[in-house]
């Protein structure tokens, strides 16, 4: 009989942590509102597709992990007024997303991962063209979301799982703003909006960006509080991304940068991010011209502070080589020639950096898509 562990779970009434992790459950019994101490429910590595609606009896539930296509019964997350974590809402249609404005009445929520489990782009790749009705709903979504930030007092927001560009112009976050770690890993963004550079609690910063201006970069040197930043993105605006040696980035102590498409020269100028210790890059060369000027050193060696070097090229090698070292490359290739160009800067810094190069074989190819 299916679920039949979870019979009686009502008599455990001062359970105060509940993990179910078995694939063999795929639904849980209405009588678990009875466990009135409960204070985390984790049902993420299970088959259950919807919360029962007893789930609102939960008035102590402060952490509820789920999997992304678990649904919750109309009405029920305005209830749950405890709740400080919720882990991961998954949003399965448009018309669903109107349900973010449900958790502007969680005052103690301080973490949300929303996961968008549909696509609101269907592209016809015979036209390379998308519907603007798609677009427009889309939109729609992105707004519920700002409004969220704007009305919750949140300190982490995650977002992940759309196919639409962004647009942050429109959130705008309170000032003072708690908010302490975003991470949007899609839908790429536009820019950076100019709200984000007032992020006084900001410490972990996640993007994907479809490009990166220098007024981005500006913008985000701008974080007085930042210690994390992430960046993925197809390139820089005319082929460049250059972090200049000015006030911005005081605080960053990691930095990672991936550039997908080729063309993008990126350049560290002198006093750069100079508390920064780890940096991690990831971009193509599988000619000199995806450099954009050819091999250079990326101004590594004016990263001062600098004490953990990753590199990760992809290029046109036969395989991949997670160990790779440049100075025994026999090959007069442009992985070889950027590899011994940033392996030379480093070796110019004082403290030493620990350096890792990884190669391999692999190159992004973008096609532009219009709307109809």
């Amino acid at each position: 009989m299916k679920d039949h562990h979870l019979a009686s779970i009502e008599k455990l009434f001062h359970l105060k942590y509940l993990c179910l992790s078995s694939s063999s459950i795929h639904k849980l019994p209405e009588k678990i509102g009875e466990l009135q101490y409960l204070e985390t429910l984790d049902v993420r590595y299970t088959a259950i597709k919807e919360l029962p609606s007893t789930i609102t009896k939960l008035q102590r539930l402060a952490h509820l992990y789920v999997g992304r296509d678990v649904r919750f019964p109309d009405g029920t997350i305005g209830q749950m007024h405890s709740l400080e974590e919720l882990k991961e809402y998954g949003v399965h249609s448009c018309e669903q997303g109107k349900s973010l404005q449900e958790f502007s009445k969680l005052t103690k929520l301080r973490t949300l991962k929303i996961r968008l489990v549909f696509y609101f782009l269907r592209v016809d790749w015979q036209t390379n063209q998308v519907s603007v009705d798609k677009a427009r709903q889309a939109e729609d979504w992105y707004s519920y979301v700002g409004t969220l930030l704007s009305s919750c007092d949140l300190h982490n927001l995650y977002i992940e799982g759309s196919d639409y560009p962004l647009s942050l112009d429109s959130w705008l976050p309170p000032a003072p703003c708690s908010l302490r770690k975003l991470c949007i890993k899609n839908p790429p963004v536009y820019k950076v909006p100019n709200w984000m550079g007032s992020l006084g609690n900001l410490v972990v910063l996640e993007l994907v960006m479809l490009c990166v201006r220098p007024e981005d970069v500006e913008i985000l040197g701008a974080i007085p509080s930042l210690l994390f930043l992430e960046i993925a993105t197809a390139g820089g605006t005319n082929g460049r991304i250059t972090v200049h040696g000015s006030n911005g980035f005081r605080s960053l102590k990691y930095f990672s940068l991936e550039i997908y498409s080729c063309g993008t020269a990126l350049e560290f100028q002198v006093g750069s991010m100079p508390n920064l210790e780890h940096v991690r890059l990831k971009f193509p060369a599988h000619k000199s011209r995806c450099l954009n000027n050819g091999a250079s050193s990326l101004g590594i060696q004016h990263l001062s502070a600098i004490s953990k070097v990753e590199v990760i090229i992809h290029g046109n090698c036969e395989s991949d080589d997670s160990n790779y070292d440049p100075t025994e490359d026999e090959n007069d290739g442009a992985v070889r020639g950027v590899a011994r160009a940033i392996n030379g800067a480093i070796m110019t810094l004082p403290n030493r950096p620990t350096v890792t190069f990884v190669t391999g074989g692999w190159c992004v190819r973008f096609e532009r898509v219009s709307f109809v």
